[in-house]
């Protein structure tokens, strides 16, 4: 007695209920990724923009021997105009950088920091001592376009606090959300 040729496979049934547990997985999955991805982004490009203003102020104080106590409060544009690829600037004091990052200098106070018009050399890090704030959005002017006021939740604004020779994050929610992992 000859048996039939036989052959095994997945009925097409089976091959759909699994494509379709895949599909059910990655829309589950895919957007919490793409936003923890945009969250990174969003830190690093801040990291970015600290790592800049640190770097005007120190070639400011290199070149001219003019650190940000000369530049109190919203005068610190200046500084920023002189040493950052400005690409363009408005009447408001904003500016926008060759890599699409938007900078305004402020008086404002944030997180309980208050800018003075005139700053302590000598105290170069101290919350009493903030010669003015800077306010950057890093991705310019794509969105989402809000504050991160919490780490939970990291949007594309943020604020520096300018000391007389360096920038900081500006209160504790901004160092925890450059500094923490």
């Amino acid at each position: 007695m000859k048996l039939g040729n036989t052959k095994s496979a997945f009925t097409l049934a089976e091959v759909l209920v699994t494509l379709m547990i895949i599909g059910v997985i990655a829309a589950m999955t895919i957007p919490s990724l793409m936003q923890s991805t945009a969250q990174q982004e969003f830190k690093a490009a801040y990291k970015k923009a600290v790592s800049m203003i640190n770097q005007a102020v120190t070639l400011n104080y290199a070149l001219d021997g003019r650190d940000a106590t000369d530049y109190p409060g919203t005068k610190f544009y200046d500084l920023l105009t002189q040493r950052l690829n400005v690409m363009s600037t408005n009447s408001n004091q904003e500016l926008y950088t060759a890599d699409g990052m938007w900078f305004k200098s402020t008086s404002d106070t944030y997180a309980g920091l208050t800018p003075k018009s005139t700053c302590n050399a000598n105290d170069q890090a101290t919350e009493g001592n903030v010669c003015g704030m800077v306010t950057v959005d890093v991705n310019g002017q794509k969105g989402p376009n809000k504050p991160t006021e919490a780490t939970s939740r990291i949007f594309d604004i943020f604020t520096i606090a300018i000391y007389p020779q360096k920038a900081l994050p500006a209160g504790d929610t901004m160092g925890r959300v450059l500094y923490e992992k």
